[in-house]
């Protein structure tokens, strides 16, 4: 493929993902001695049995050599008062610590789960790939809990924005892996 083909797939990859909703989580890890964390919009279940999840990130950031080297890390689901902490690992607030400020406790694998989050999925690290330009991460879920009833932050056409969420009733389909 051409370099101006492969920019213009590229573009419109983007294009075509801001038009899908994206839930926002925070990745956070232990290693090199320090706490790390970046804001993550591709996370996903991978597998059930072994329960596993899915990160993706960028290659170009510091965070990303972080997660390589740790053995395990955290997925913190934001709620949608939460868009300030996205922000903030994002790398939008320019500060040393991204943590400072932020409150957290440490769980299973030492990695920090952000209070006010609506829920957290700690992994053990299973398995990484090359991914381009982005690190592809598995991870072995050791615990995942849901800690709020608030609603997910959501990314949407390049802000942030809630849902409106459906009145509770059974459904018959569950998406869900």
């Amino acid at each position: 493929m051409a370099p101006k083909e492969a920019g213009d797939v590229q573009e419109s990859v983007r294009e075509v993902m801001r038009s899908f909703p994206q839930g926002v989580t925070v990745v956070t890890a232990k290693a090199k001695g320090s706490l790390w964390g970046v804001t993550v919009s591709s996370f996903t279940v991978a597998s059930l049995d072994p329960p596993l999840v899915l990160i993706s990130v960028m290659k170009r950031q510091a965070t990303s050599e972080a997660l390589s080297a740790a053995s395990g890390f955290t997925v913190n689901l934001l709620a949608e008062d939460q868009a300030y902490v996205s922000d903030r690992f994002a790398g939008k607030t320019a500060l040393k610590d991204r943590f400072e400020g932020i409150r957290y406790r440490l769980d299973g694998t030492s990695s920090p789960v952000i209070e006010g989050a609506i829920g957290y999925i700690d992994c053990t690290k299973w398995r990484e790939y090359d991914g381009g330009d982005h690190l592809l991460i598995l991870g072995q879920v050791i615990k995942a809990r849901k800690v709020s009833p608030k609603p997910p932050l959501v990314y949407y056409l390049r802000k942030y924005t809630g849902l409106v969420t459906p009145e509770a009733e059974e459904s018959s389909v569950d998406l869900v892996l």
